[in-house]
């Protein structure tokens, strides 16, 4: 995943060392939080946890400003980090309806989809979010991943093969595991159709 900051800058993660890509989010985050006023962070993680409680609803949040949003996002950030899901899903469903014009928002709720093998409604936002960035190799790779995994090899091919186009260096993180699983792709249609994507 990346972890955007409100003005769109990504971060990218490494697939291969979460741990490094978390402290990389983490340290961004920070940046932008140290940067509000200390009551206005405050305020907005309260409200956020009174949304998850159901104590406050989306309609309430409908108008939030931008850095309520981003707050919202790193809990379902959290959220997906630790395998939460569900709560994960009801963060970034609710921010995908507030701002729909954000890929990243549509990108965490692809990808948690994906996490839940919800595989047709993972496709769908990952659609969405490179309808919106059409330069986004998270949801390329990501998308691409879930295409093996349903054995459309043409479809997976054809989004890693775009992500690797879009990283001529090799420096893309994303786009690198596009390579990996593009290779991984080649191998099981070498081994025949009884081969399965893992």
């Amino acid at each position: 995943m990346r972890l955007a900051t409100k003005n769109q800058e990504e971060i990218p993660a490494d697939p291969d060392d979460p741990q490094a890509a978390l402290t990389e989010s983490f340290k961004r985050l920070d940046q932008v939080l140290k940067s509000l006023p200390k009551e206005k962070v405050e305020k907005a993680r309260q409200e956020v946890e009174e949304m998850m409680k159901g104590d406050l609803s989306w309609l309430d949040i409908l108008h939030a400003p931008p850095e309520k949003l981003w707050q919202m996002a790193d809990l379902g950030y959290n959220h997906f980090k630790i395998g939460k899901y569900d709560k994960s899903e009801i963060v970034f469903k609710g921010l995908t309806v507030i701002d729909p014009d954000n890929y990243y928002f549509h990108q965490m709720l692809g990808a948690t989809y994906q996490r839940q093998e919800k595989l047709p409604e993972s496709v769908v936002e990952y659609a969405i979010a490179l309808d919106l960035n059409q330069n986004d190799t998270v949801s390329l790779a990501n998308r691409g991943e879930v295409y093996f995994k349903l054995g459309l090899y043409d479809l997976a091919e054809k989004d890693f093969d775009k992500a690797i186009g879009l990283d001529a260096k090799g420096e893309d993180r994303w786009a690198n595991r596009a390579r990996m699983l593009k290779n991984q792709v080649s191998m099981v249609r070498k081994k025949g159709p009884a081969a399965k994507a893992k």
